[in-house]
């Protein structure tokens, strides 16, 4: 999805405000928690991408689907709606969405484990660093 209300347009303001300050604050405890709700959000979609593999097939809608072509067409419309098939892109159902949603939030973690590992080697480098200063005086 592109466009103003897209998720990726939020992060790239965030990102605009964050570097146009000149300032970056980081609380590390607040990261953590975006990655342990990123992990949680991840296994959710996952979930429901098993979930409608296995709930939303239609099959049998008891629509005339055994003795009437248009019928059985539109049963493997459905069917094809929430789990994929030839004529829908497989992003276009159930199943993909909630597997790029899935994709998404690990993406988002992997990115939030990155900052906070350069964080904590920053604050580590600094921290020796005021060590050793400290150390001459």
């Amino acid at each position: 999805m592109a466009g103003p209300d897209a998720p990726e347009a939020g992060w790239k303001a965030f990102t605009e405000n964050v570097v146009g300050s000149g300032r970056l604050e980081l609380d590390p405890a607040g990261i953590e928690q975006c990655i342990k709700l990123c992990q949680e959000h991840a296994e959710l979609m996952a979930d429901l991408a098993d979930s409608a593999r296995q709930k939303l097939r239609a099959t049998n809608l008891g629509i005339g689907e055994l003795d009437i072509d248009s019928a059985k067409e539109l049963v493997r419309k459905f069917d094809e709606k929430a789990v994929g098939g030839d004529d829908i892109e497989f992003a276009n159902t159930a199943v993909g969405l909630f597997g790029a949603h899935q994709a998404y939030a690990k993406d988002m973690k992997s990115m939030f484990e990155a900052v906070l590992a350069r964080y904590n080697e920053q604050d580590s480098a600094i921290a020796a660093n005021l060590g050793s200063a400290g150390a001459r005086l």
